[in-house]
Parts: structure tokens; C-alpha cells; sequence
């Protein structure tokens, strides 16, 4: 969210800001507020892409509608925007119409008294396709995704730079991974391993059992780092199968039904039978956040980029 106002420090000041960061971690988000008190500086912060862009009108040397009107047509951005004025007329002054005429995604609240529950009620409207239960479980899915490939990165770095693995090791944890799990073609993949090295075959294996050496090698680093940090990490990536491996095989296994007035994804496997709400995905997108975070941490720790 992009939010621009002269006067933003009194809603930092006063706690608005948070609330809305607040309100968006507790729908499962990682929000990124990006404050701009003056205008003039607005285009510094245009380099990325914002869901929601927050503007008052009456700013220093421009006014709000200008603004959006440049935002629009100069730099082409579609961005939901909502636009803001203590002023009850503000909105019946002609330039402004037609400035605004015509523009879609305009919200436009008139008074400050409940600009909260306005600023709320765009983020719902924006988020809402997020959150049909279909749109979720890609998102979900991608998330889990993302954390493979970090435990692909820290476990490479892990053995290589931290633990000096050499050839002949890598090639021993290869081996043992096929002896202890594949039971189809172990040779083709011991082949294709000494092919393309372990860095690309390391990506192949199963996830659980990347997982499992993944532990193992930060469980042997720390023989020889004693650093709370890793002991910390440990601890709380216990739960690692339960909230990022086994959902993942969920939402893979799983199909949307309606429940009553409402859309659920249900599945089964092995015998266990399982059914996800927008209740229960919030839950879980939480949970991959708290687990992403933890990984970042260790990866700032460590000095892996």
C-alpha cells in the first residue's frame, strides 16, 4: 500500500497506520506500508507495484485529483486507489470531475471521521478474489513452493561452504537417498546426478526427504556452532511436515464443494479426510509466513544470500 498525505505523522502518531498493517496481518498478509509525506517525493516510490494506493486531496502543491489523474494516464497504473478529503464538496468542484470522470477503481470517501473502515472495506474489495478458495490454494501452493526452494538454497550452502563436503560425500548422501526411497530406477537417477552434479539433482528429491537433509546438515553444523540461533531454528521448524509439506500434498490432493453457502476444498489421503475453509487458510497462509520469516532469519545468520 501506497499511502500519500502532508499530514501522515498523525496517523502514525495516533496509531492508524498500524491498525491497518494490523488488520492485514490478521487476513493472513504480509503488508509493506509505504508512507510519503510530501508529494514532490511521490515518484521515488513508484519503482515497485502497489495493490492499493491511499491519497488525500488537499496536499501541499498539488491537489489529490491531479495526482491520480497523472498517475493514470502518465504512468499508466490501474492500482485501486482511494481518495480522501476533510472537505464535503471537494468532490462537486468541476476540474476535479473532470479529472476523475470516466476513471475506474476510484474510492472516494468524503470526511476523516471513518476513514478507517473505508480503507478497510477497499483492502476486502481488493483482496476478495484472493480469497475465493480456488485463488487461495495457488496461493497457498506457491508458497510452499518458495520454501522448497530456500531449503534447497540453505542445505547446498550448508554442505558446501559450511560443512566442506566433498564430491565423494555429496555423492554418498545421493546414494543413500535412493537406497532409503527410490525403489524405480535408482540408476537413472544416480546417473543423471553424476550428469548435472548435486547443486540441479538436490532439486529432484522428494521434498520430505530434502527436508530431512536439510536438518541433518544444520543438525551437524551446529556440533561445531554452539549459536542459539540454529538450536531456535530447529526447535520451531519441527513442525515443518505438518504445516508446509503435508498441506502442500493437500491442496494438491483436493477439490472445491459447496458446503452450504460456502465454497470448501475436501480431499483425502491415506484414509484421512481433510476439508479447508477461508477460515482454516488464513490459518495456514499465517503459518507459512512465520515459517518464511524463520528461514530468512536463518539465512541472514548464516550469510547466505
Amino acid at each position: 500500500i501506497l499511502w500519500l498525505d502532508n499530514d501522515l505523522k498523525d496517523y502514525i502518531a495516533n496509531g492508524d497506520v498500524k491498525s491497518i498493517n494490523d488488520f492485514l496481518i490478521d487476513l493472513g498478509f504480509e503488508p509493506n506500508i509505504v508512507t510519503v509525506f510530501d508529494e514532490a517525493e511521490l515518484d521515488k516510490h513508484l519503482e515497485i507495484s502497489y495493490d492499493l494506493i491511499i491519497s488525500d486531496f488537499n496536499l501541499n502543491k498539488e491537489n489529490g485529483d491531479v495526482i491520480i489523474y497523472r498517475l493514470r494516464e502518465e504512468r499508466k497504473l490501474d492500482t485501486e486507489i482511494l481518495f480522501y478529503s476533510a472537505k464535503t464538496n471537494f468532490i462537486q468542484d468541476a476540474a476535479v470531475k473532470e479529472r476523475l470522470a470516466f476513471m475506474e477503481r476510484i474510492n472516494i470517501q468524503i470526511g476523516r471521521d471513518s476513514l478507517l473502515d473505508k480503507i478497510e472495506k477497499v483492502i476486502e474489495l481488493t483482496v476478495r478474489k484472493l480469497f475465493e478458495i480456488n485463488a487461495t490454494r495457488g496461493l497457498i501452493t506457491a508458497a510452499t513452493s518458495e520454501l522448497d526452494v530456500e531449503i534447497e538454497t540453505i542445505s547446498i550452502a550448508l554442505l558446501r561452504n559450511y560443512l566442506k563436503k566433498t564430491e565423494e560425500d555429496l555423492n554418498s548422501i545421493v546414494e543413500s537417498y535412493v537406497k532409503d526411497f527410490l525403489t524405480k530406477n535408482p540408476e537413472k537417477f544416480i546417473e543423471r546426478h553424476k550428469k548435472i552434479g548435486f547443486d540441479s539433482s538436490f532439486k529432484f528429491i522428494e521434498a520430505n526427504r530434502k527436508w530431512g537433509i536439510f536438518r541433518d546438515s544444520l543438525k551437524e553444523y551446529s556440533k561445531s556452532n554452539s549459536a542459539d540461533e540454529i538450536k531456535k531454528f530447529l526447535e520451531f521448524n519441527k513442525t515443518y511436515f505438518e504445516d508446509v509439506i503435508k498441506i502442500r500434498n493437500k491442496f494438491a490432493h483436493s477439490k472445491s464443494e459447496k458446503n452450504g453457502d460456502k465454497v470448501v476444498l475436501k480431499g483425502q489421503i491415506e484414509g484421512e479426510d481433510f476439508e479447508f475453509d477461508t477460515g482454516k487458510c488464513i490459518e495456514i497462509r499465517k503459518k507459512l509466513i512465520d515459517h518464511k520469516k524463520e528461514m530468512e532469519s536463518l539465512k541472514v545468520f548464516l550469510g547466505i544470500k
